[in-house]
């Protein structure tokens, strides 16, 4: 998202998959966080993006998104508990409703039906799976102060 050529949002999409319970793959997209620059923020911005990328997925053809989040802001832009439409969080007991794995069908009957587990694409833990390699790319980039700010859950370490 830019205002006047200076890049101010950012969303990205994954492509993901659900693992059905008939043993089938469930193509799916995931994404996280959505990025709006400090000085935008709290101004509906966040909220814009995010209905205009999923517009553009499900104009692509997408039936359905899965993501980590916040319910209290993901809500505003149609997602629910992805328990609810039966699918499942890998990290967490089948019978849990968990409440940061959000999901939302783009296309209305997607799931009908079925019943399955998502797991987090393997592309999402490349500090784990190369340390050495993430480090070497991290240090291209300035310094940077972490933060955890309002609306966003803690973060655990």
């Amino acid at each position: 998202m830019e205002i006047d050529g200076l890049i101010m949002g950012h969303v990205m999409f994954s492509r993901a998959e659900i693992k059905s319970d008939d043993s089938s793959s469930i193509p799916i997209l995931t994404f996280g966080p959505i990025s709006i620059a400090p000085e935008f923020k709290r101004k509906g911005y966040g909220i814009t993006l995010l209905r205009y990328a999923l517009d553009k997925a499900r104009e692509m053809g997408f039936g359905a998104v899965f993501m980590e989040g916040n319910i209290d802001f993901y809500r505003h832009a149609g997602f629910v508990l992805a328990s609810s439409l039966n699918i499942h969080y890998h990290a967490e007991p089948r019978e849990s409703e968990v409440p940061y794995f959000l999901g939302l069908e783009l296309q209305k009957g997607f799931l009908a039906g079925k019943e399955g587990t998502y797991f987090t694409p393997r592309g999402y833990y490349a500090a784990l799976d190369d340390p050495e390699g993430f480090e070497r790319y991290e240090a291209g980039f300035p310094a940077k102060e972490k933060l955890v700010l309002p609306g966003q859950l803690p973060q655990n370490g």
